[in-house]
């Protein structure tokens, strides 16, 4: 996809998460445990089909080296699927932690050793919950080098992902979120 398409796909996500008032004003506890005096309920739009594709038509291009696509759960399951659609990549799903009954699998989906994944998150702070996820992947066996996030609060989790060797692109930032749009 051009840069221009990218662009364009770019502001109307933007577009339509300020639609959706993704962005929320108040004090909030995030996963990460810090204190926020605002919140992305990305919830509110991963449940829409017009998001979804949107945000699976910016990441699949960047995922043609992947053979398999995968995403934590709960969040970024719905953002995994849709890429999963669109790249016609075979999806992972990672779950917090093993089940305690059944195959007691922590990745449903199979993973052979080798197998590249691109794992899609929907926000990152610090990148506590993608960290893990990634983990996950790679001690059974799969090679993680991108990984995805719809919104980056833009603290610190590229940084940490870049520290570990492995690139984090997140589609939009918080800081994306101006007054303007």
């Amino acid at each position: 996809m051009q840069v221009k398409d990218q662009e364009k796909l770019r502001e109307t996500l933007i577009k339509l998460l300020s639609e959706r008032n993704v962005i929320q004003r108040g004090k909030f506890v995030l996963s990460s445990g810090r204190e926020s005096d605002y919140y992305v309920d990305i919830k509110r739009a991963i449940t829409d089909p017009e998001v979804l594709d949107v945000i699976a038509r910016l990441i699949k291009g960047e995922v043609e080296g992947a053979d398999k696509i995968a995403g934590p759960a709960l969040g970024a399951v719905p953002i995994a699927t849709a890429v999963s659609l669109y790249s016609r990549k075979p999806l992972l799903m990672i779950r917090k932690e093993k089940k305690g009954y059944g195959t007691s699998k922590l990745i449903e989906g199979e993973l052979k050793t080798g197998e590249r994944v691109a794992v899609v998150e929907d926000v990152t702070t610090t990148g506590g919950s993608l960290l893990r996820a990634v983990r996950a992947i790679q001690e059974n066996g799969g090679v993680v080098e991108r990984t995805f996030v719809v919104v980056d609060r833009e603290e610190g989790a590229v940084e940490e992902f870049k520290k570990r060797g492995i690139e984090l692109i997140p589609l939009i930032s918080v800081s994306d979120f101006r007054d303007d749009h």
